[in-house]
């Protein structure tokens, strides 16, 4: 027994010494892998082959910085998932329509194209063009436009600031009686690209356009999911019915804003906010509750002080006499003081607005009656469709909300006597249709809506004209981010997380 011990002993300190021979040569085997590796893609680096995407110093300060801004909630299930699509339709030229007549594209590497049962393929750059009536006859088949090998689609049938439009993805010509829906299908992210350049300079501060990279992206997945664009086949468009896509092309600050954000977007008790943005504020911005005359207050869109150094909220611009003295000074503290919108003034003639108003308040009851209302005789309101204001003698605010925007505006003809509400539909009536010109802090601008619901009216007399003089502040509706507040925030060190805190307060960032 001592004997067979002793050789079971010797059989496995024999077997531990294999086993210590064994790992030292894969460790040796290993290190020589490791080496070879190491050289194979130092050499790849050199030449160029591989490249690094680092952090500068700032960016990762801004990173780690501020546990109290957005905080980040990760579904790492979802990002298995297939990358999501978007479909947008592609306006005319001056976004003016969304039927064209005819499409002439190319493509940067070539194309595909498939018209019912024929594939037909095109070289690089060789222009075709489609037309909706061929031989007399309406164009019936989908027409299915690809790019060849990762290239671009061109299309020379569209102007956007005096240049020709390039786009990733593929593009589907959609035949109806009015002309072709121009329909672009590719990958949210991409979409993106050309989102945040087109409605935020890229000369702005990298942590602004990543908060406009998120709130794009909110609001595109928000109208994937609404179906608004269902009976045209797409989820919205290319123009500021939507958010503006393309109309200045992607680069590469654009890219990095959506890169280095990718899946992200804003979201609070789970659920994704309307992730609403304007150009410029006042000093002050609106509910979401002012704006868009819901029933309820939305708790991340609240009134308050665009300014730095937190938030006010007391102050309060309803009152006629503080809107008017709000206005008349410049709030050094404000974040939007220097744009040439924050402050503007506008003289509309009565009588030309009298030529024009009728038109302008046809459109907006048709769009929704229950905004335009038509005064009884007993001085009460109701709706009821407008034959003619006649000719304008007045116009008063009948309401503001508590950040001085115009919520109901009173119009006063010689034939009838109008309730305007909404914010919107007050900027459309008094511009009515018109080119009007706004004098701002720097220069003039022409507009064919008012700059936005932050005004007061001085009436005047002239000879045996009567002119309005508006007098106000920003340029947009006013809730949600204010971008060029944004960009200010970013010069002033802010991160992306710290603005959308300030601008939706009490949301997150989720990465879905």
């Amino acid at each position: 027994m001592i004997q067979s011990s002793r050789l079971q002993q010797r059989k496995l300190q024999h077997g531990k010494e294999m086993v210590i021979a064994v790992k030292k040569s894969s460790k040796k085997v290993i290190l020589a892998v490791v080496i070879v590796l190491g050289i194979l893609v130092l050499d790849a680096w050199r030449s160029g082959k591989i490249k690094w995407y680092t952090l500068d110093e700032q960016e990762m300060s801004q990173t780690a910085s501020d546990t109290k801004s957005v905080k980040i909630t990760k579904q790492t299930s979802s990002r298995q998932k297939k990358q999501k699509k978007v479909r947008v339709l592609l306006s005319t030229t001056g976004f003016t329509s969304l039927y064209h007549d005819k499409v002439c594209v190319s493509g940067t590497k070539g194309l595909q194209v498939r018209k019912g049962n024929h594939k037909v393929t095109y070289s690089a750059k060789e222009q075709v063009t489609f037309l909706v009536k061929e031989d007399g006859k309406d164009s019936r088949d989908k027409i299915t436009i690809q790019p060849k090998d990762g290239g671009k689609i061109t299309v020379h049938s569209i102007k956007r600031q005096n240049r020709t439009p390039s786009y990733r993805g593929e593009i589907t010509l959609l035949p109806k009686k009015n002309g072709f829906l121009v329909r672009n299908s590719l990958p949210l992210e991409q979409y993106l690209y050309a989102v945040v350049p087109s409605e935020l300079s890229t000369s702005n501060g990298m942590e602004a356009l990543r908060a406009q990279a998120v709130c794009a992206r909110t609001y595109a997945s928000n109208q994937i999911a609404a179906h608004r664009y269902k009976k045209y086949h797409a989820d919205l468009e290319d123009s500021t019915a939507c958010q503006v896509y393309n109309n200045i092309p992607e680069d590469k600050q654009s890219k990095k804003a959506v890169d280095t954000t990718k899946d992200q977007v804003l979201t609070s008790g789970g659920k994704r906010i309307q992730t609403y943005y304007y150009s410029t504020s006042w000093g002050k911005s609106a509910s979401g509750k002012e704006v868009w005359e819901t029933d309820r207050e939305v708790d991340y869109l609240q009134s308050c002080m665009q300014q730095d150094g937190g938030k006010n909220k007391t102050l309060r611009l309803s009152e006629e006499k503080q809107f008017r003295e709000f206005i008349a000074k410049k709030t050094d503290a404000a974040y939007d003081k220097d744009s040439k919108w924050f402050r503007w003034w506008i003289r509309i003639n009565a009588k030309q607005l009298s030529a024009s108003i009728d038109n302008a308040l046809q459109q907006c009851y048709a769009t929704d009656p229950n905004k335009i209302l038509m005064q009884r005789q007993d001085g009460t309101y109701h709706s009821a469709a407008l034959s003619s204001v006649g000719t304008v003698r007045g116009i008063r605010v009948e309401k503001r909300g508590e950040s001085g925007i115009v919520t109901k505006l009173v119009v006063i003809g010689s034939k009838s006597v109008v309730l305007v509400c909404s914010q919107y539909n007050i900027r459309k009536v008094l511009a009515a249709g018109q080119q009007i010109t706004a004098h701002l802090t720097k220069g003039t601008a022409k507009l064919s809506l008012l700059p936005s619901a932050a005004f007061y009216i001085d009436t005047i007399k002239e000879k045996s004209e009567t002119i309005f003089e508006l007098h106000g502040g920003g340029f947009g509706h006013g809730t949600g981010m204010s971008q060029t507040g944004a960009a200010v925030m970013a010069q002033k060190g802010k991160n992306y997380r710290q603005i959308l805190s300030f601008y939706f307060d009490g949301c997150e960032l989720s990465a879905k």
